[in-house]
């Protein structure tokens, strides 16, 4: 197992899914909470004064509906479903929009990831040695010390707020209730508006701590990294043995074509390739061997066990060796050439089999 101090390398993609598969993520808890508290004063300062209304309407359909019922011995269930489900109605955005905006800034933080793995249950998780421990951590005690700034910052910017409110409450004494009551609500949300803001600073700080904590945890050793390379790419031994095979096999495959050739054109020690022309086959002849040095030396040899005829030409040997490629056609500014040596090569066949009959 390398130390802490071996971990000097950032961590692979590899690695880091491995992390996210395992609910390892860079999380801070105090985010979420910030994002809802925040929509919340921003859905209530826009919505708060129709909420308010259609309150009141309900309540005083409830009171005026309760004195009949009461006089008429009536049921009071079905005016209470009534009232519940008004009041629900009213309440339903609220929750909904702290649920979206709780979810946006989770998702935000570690991105779109389902993992049914984090879901299955864990004895580990509520082991109570295992509680005492996260508890009396280096993480827990940092946790703890977390909580004492928070709550003492809030404490403080709080108690700023409510001073200055408490000042500006001298002159309500004056007021009339609808004055009253706006002032209420205008002293509450700058006082919710005002911890919200402390807290996301606290959250962002928190966010920053959190993910350059998991980036220290996720950073890997040299010989870690040198190992999942092996894996995910294979030993570079195995890999340049499998590529030698392949090699020769790919050679044993091309000389074996040799002997289909009409014709096998060298530089004259150098360079040999071999050449085919079918009309039902292609359009224009075709190389199906070439090699260099010790491997033009066995197309020779292939060649002449074959009864294939060899022809020396130079340029025209270089130039299809350096520009055709294995099995493909020969480009048409060499048609000419290649069609004299054909030609000739084919002159040769039919005087041969003339002599024979």
């Amino acid at each position: 197992m390398p130390e802490a101090g071996d971990r000097t390398e950032r961590a692979t993609p590899r690695r880091r899914e491995e992390a996210r598969k395992h609910g390892q993520v860079a999380l801070s808890p105090e985010v979420a909470p910030v994002a809802v508290l925040l929509a919340a004063l921003a859905i209530a300062s826009w919505g708060a004064p129709l909420a308010l209304a259609r309150s009141r309407t309900a309540l005083a359909g409830l009171l005026a509906a309760s004195g009949p019922i009461a006089a008429h011995d009536d049921p009071v269930g079905p005016l209470l479903v009534r009232t519940l489900l008004t009041f629900g109605g009213l309440l339903a955005p609220f929750c909904a929009a702290a649920a979206l905006v709780g979810s946006g800034a989770v998702i935000a933080q570690v991105g779109w990831s389902v993992n049914p793995e984090v879901l299955l249950p864990d004895p580990s998780r509520v082991s109570p040695a295992n509680g005492l421990k996260r508890i009396f951590s280096a993480n827990g005690a940092m946790n703890l010390v977390k909580a004492v700034v928070k709550i003492g910052l809030v404490a403080a910017v709080a108690y700023r707020v409510l001073l200055r409110t408490g000042a500006e409450a001298i002159g309500a004494s004056g007021m009339t209730p609808a004055e009253l009551i706006g002032f209420t609500g205008t002293g509450l949300r700058r006082l919710f508006l005002t911890m919200a803001l402390a807290l996301a600073v606290l959250g962002g700080l928190d966010y920053l701590w959190q993910r350059r904590r998991h980036e220290q945890s996720l950073k890997m050793s040299r010989h870690e990294v040198k190992e999942e390379h092996k894996e995910t790419e294979g030993d570079p031994q195995v890999r340049g043995r499998f590529r030698r095979a392949h090699r020769e096999i790919a050679r044993r495959r091309m000389l074996t074509e040799v002997k289909r050739a009409d014709v096998v054109l060298t530089n004259p020690v150098h360079v040999a390739v071999a050449l085919r022309y079918r009309a039902g086959e292609a359009t224009a002849p075709q190389v199906l061997a070439k090699g260099a040095g010790e491997l033009a030396q066995k197309i020779k040899d292939a060649a002449r066990a074959a009864g294939v005829p060899i022809v020396e030409r130079r340029a025209l040997a270089r130039a299809l060796f350096k520009s055709v490629k294995v099995g493909a056609e020969i480009p048409p500014a060499l048609y000419r050439a290649v069609a004299e040596i054909l030609a000739y090569i084919y002159s040769l066949r039919g005087v041969a089999v003339g002599e024979r009959r």
